[in-house]
């Protein structure tokens, strides 16, 4: 069975070879033991009618866990393919939570179409869960879960959970509530069974249990998995009664995605949808053109800033052989600092009201940083053979802009973080451009200085 992406890629050439023979029952042959993720990942591996041909031949549940693991474009694309009947008994096969991202992957009416076809009971549970907001962690909940009664004793709770275990997922930890469905404490399975079966649940319980909201975002759900190491983390309504849980497997593809598209903000274009090479190249141009006309547009204040410096260049053409040396420095010195800080932000180390000490802290950085670029920066000068007027404007320019962009790398984080704008975004293209735009500036007001112009 293939378990890395290079058996995938192997059993991908010979599905294709297969397919172009016209052998589909030989295709299907090969596939049907292998692990719906790796379906899924060889799915994305051959074209949209080589794929369509394959799903349309799995099993329901096999099918139903590969439209759960495919990329949405090849989600779509296999759900279209299929009766809306189909597609109704595939999502039956899935967990509550699992159907509903994959109908949220659908245009609002085709998702409407295909819930009539589900179970009503089923069917009325997904509507429930669709009707939280996007990215909440109400959308990724199940609510297929066991919850016990604190009064119970430990024989009512076993009897209860042989009762219950083929219709709701039992986890490491048991949730507890009252009659009211207050959730008020949690139960590890290990203490249960070693208790007598006489001791009432509410005397072995820890009263101190963590909880997300049903409304907060997916991503605060994440990182309280992450921080206390979590298998799964309950979630309450306002009123603070349990009504599901987020497990570790979700939460692992929450943090995949927000990783994902934090790495592809870094350039500026808008995250791929899907994986790169399932993304069309009209796709990769539509993410990506937006973002590099803004680029070009804000590119022009470097070249506006060049220009209005023209006679000073004309007077010291030397000065025009420091710029790329001088505008790349900055530029990395604040892309390390706004790197740092992004990161920082996502892990909840800092906050907006930490701002200045933020600040505070990466002058002395970029103080210390400035006073070595400087150095090496006038020791090359000196090399070069380019006089001391000039090389001392080099020494001091690389102070300044290292100082400059470790500020600046500093502040627009935190600020596009208040504004609720992904400081992602900031970290790449809009430092960059900032830091180039004002280090010339730094750069010729200070040869105007030392040298004289």
């Amino acid at each position: 069975m293939a378990q890395n992406i290079f058996a995938i890629q192997s059993l991908a050439e010979r599905i294709r070879t297969l397919l172009e023979l016209g052998e589909l029952k030989e295709a299907v042959h090969l596939i049907q033991d292998e692990h719906p993720a790796d379906i899924a990942d060889l799915f994305e591996l051959l074209d949209e009618e080589q794929r369509t041909l394959l799903f349309q031949e799995l099993n329901l549940e096999d099918a139903g866990e590969v439209l759960d693991e495919i990329n949405t474009e090849a989600t779509i694309e296999l759900i279209d393919s299929v009766p809306d009947e189909s597609i109704a008994d595939i999502l039956e096969t899935l967990p509550v939570n699992d159907a509903v991202e994959v109908l949220s992957e659908l245009q609002s009416k085709r998702a409407e179409q295909i819930l009539n076809l589900i179970e009503p009971k089923d069917a009325m549970e997904i509507s429930r869960l669709m009707a939280y907001p996007d990215q909440s962690a109400g959308r990724l909940m199940t609510t297929e879960v066991i919850r016990i009664q604190q009064d119970w004793s430990v024989q009512n709770t076993l009897d209860y959970l042989r009762k219950m275990h083929d219709t709701s997922e039992i986890l490491t930890y048991l949730y507890v509530v009252d009659k009211l469905e207050h959730l008020v404490g949690v139960l590890s399975l290990r203490t249960l069974v070693m208790q007598n079966p006489e001791v009432i649940v509410r005397n072995i319980m820890d009263p101190d249990v963590i909880a997300v909201d049903v409304m907060a975002d997916q991503e605060e759900a994440a990182r309280l998995v992450e921080h206390y190491d979590f298998y799964a983390i309950p979630v309450v309504d306002s009123a603070q009664r349990f009504i599901g849980v987020i497990t570790h497997d979700d939460v692992v593809d929450i943090i995949q995605e927000e990783f994902t598209e934090d790495i592809q903000r870094l350039g500026g274009p808008q995250p791929l949808e899907s994986e790169y090479l399932a993304s069309s190249v009209l796709t990769v141009f539509q993410k990506r053109i937006s973002w590099l006309l803004v680029l070009f547009l804000t590119s022009m204040l470097t070249g506006s800033v060049m220009r209005f410096y023209e006679h000073d260049l004309q007077t010291v053409v030397a000065l025009s052989f420091f710029i790329p040396l001088l505008i790349g420095t900055g530029g990395n010195s604040g892309s390390q600092t706004t790197s740092t800080i992004v990161r920082a932000i996502a892990m909840r180390e800092v906050l907006f009201k930490d701002i200045w000490r933020l600040v505070w802290h990466e002058m002395r950085a970029g103080f210390l940083l400035g006073i070595a670029m400087g150095i090496i920066g006038l020791g090359r000068a000196l090399l070069w053979d380019s006089g001391v007027p000039l090389a001392l404007t080099i020494a001091a320019a690389l102070f300044a802009i290292v100082l400059w962009a470790n500020v600046i790398g500093a502040m627009l984080p935190m600020l596009a973080s208040k504004l609720r704008v992904d400081p992602a975004v900031i970290s790449g293209p809009v430092m960059s451009t900032l830091v180039d735009a004002t280090g010339l500036i730094i750069y010729f007001n200070l040869a105007r200085w030392i040298i004289g112009l």
